[in-house]
């Protein structure tokens, strides 16, 4: 029976940190899942993929700006984009839009890297609000997070709430900003009382922190995330091996929960046979004996396997190069992988080992992947 993969709890990251190699939680028993830069941060992930220690973006309402238009005026709305990781962790900020209502503005914004612990400014201008009232102003941004050769993506947002008075009020010009958490009651609201003198005076007292939510729907549609038809691979995708020996694959039927969130495929001996490895692959002969002169074209570290940005991506790590669909990809390539490819480790006898890669749908959803090895070892027949 497979266990799926939820948001990581503190007894998860208790485990973790009191095994770095255990496989499942020791109090609520669920699969382990390693953020990718786990050996640096000691993070865990949970279905969407996201690690916390690693990203964890804030935006703050800046003290001093001057927030209160006329009714027909436009407001500028300065910020700063905050990275709150523990760990030496930059976010790249790489898009930033705003909106009001209907479709989203790109905003302009001069720098890209926003180190642990530093914050950046940013603006957006509300277009001309033309009526008193209750006005709602949008800000998305895009951040990416890196460990060697891999990126995830995401994206996120906040609401500011703008109360613009009628010029002819004798109340005068109001703006209120409100984070919307009814919890915390973070608003502020600044109104002018004293005549068009005292309106160019109303500013931000103190800094105001918003609400942020992540937007994965807008991941999707920004081709940040997921593959073709909103389908995507999460990390909770559960693989199963279907040809293989027990001993040269991993404990089926569970997500990548290796320390390095990696599947290693190659010659080297399987973990599950205390090797080095996660898939044993080697060629077997007419008589399903392992043909040893051709298994040596395969590197012990020949190719991997992950999820990331809800896909599923082979990356080469060995110098002889595979073949994917009968196309040839050399070292250092990464290449997504679908349902129904199929991967050649020898790229100059293809038909020697190849792997075929089956997804499980539920919805929109890939809750399980199975590798399919041909022809399987003699162990497995």
């Amino acid at each position: 029976m497979t266990r799926r993969l939820r948001s990581p709890k503190s007894c998860c990251i208790a485990s973790v940190r009191a095994d770095a190699s255990a496989l499942f939680c020791a109090d609520c028993g669920q699969p382990l899942a390693r953020c990718m830069a786990f050996s640096e941060c000691g993070g865990l992930v949970g279905e969407d993929g996201l690690c916390r220690a690693c990203v964890s973006p804030h935006l703050q309402i800046i003290p001093g700006a001057t927030m209160n238009a006329p009714v027909g005026g436009s407001v500028a709305l300065p910020f700063d984009l905050y990275n709150s990781s523990t760990i030496d962790r930059p976010l790249l900020v790489t898009g930033l839009w705003s909106r009001e209502k209907g479709d989203w503005r790109k905003e302009r914004l001069g720098w890209e890297q926003l180190d642990p612990g530093a914050r950046a400014p940013a603006s957006v201008t509300a277009q001309e609000f033309d009526r008193a009232g209750l006005h709602e102003v949008e800000i998305m941004w895009t951040v990416a997070t890196r460990w060697r050769a891999r990126q995830e993506d995401f994206a996120f947002s906040t609401r500011v709430l703008l109360t613009i008075a009628d010029e002819k009020s004798q109340a005068g010009a109001v703006v209120q900003i409100s984070s919307e958490n009814e919890m915390n009651g973070n608003v502020i609201q600044i109104t002018d009382t004293g005549g068009r003198g005292a309106r160019e005076e109303g500013k931000v007292i103190s800094a105001i922190d918003m609400n942020i939510q992540r937007l994965d729907r807008e991941e999707r549609r920004l081709g940040l995330r997921g593959i073709a038809g909103d389908t995507r691979v999460t990390r909770s995708a559960m693989f199963d091996y279907a040809g293989f020996g027990d001993d040269e694959t991993p404990v089926a039927g569970l997500p990548i929960v290796t320390e390095d969130g990696l599947l290693a495929f190659g010659r080297a001996r399987a973990a599950r046979a205390d090797g080095q490895g996660d898939v044993r692959l080697l060629v077997t002969n007419g008589d399903g004996g392992i043909d040893e002169d051709v298994s040596r074209m395969i590197s012990r570290r020949h190719f991997e396997l992950y999820v990331a940005n809800d896909r599923l991506m082979l990356h080469v790590s060995g110098s002889n190069g595979v073949r994917i669909n009968g196309e040839a990809y050399g070292p250092d390539k990464l290449v997504q992988i679908g349902d129904g490819d199929v991967i050649a480790p020898l790229v100059k006898l293809p038909d020697a080992l190849a792997l075929t890669v089956r997804f499980t749908r539920e919805f929109d959803k890939v809750s399980a992947i199975t590798l399919a090895r041909t022809p399987a070892t003699g162990e497995s027949r």
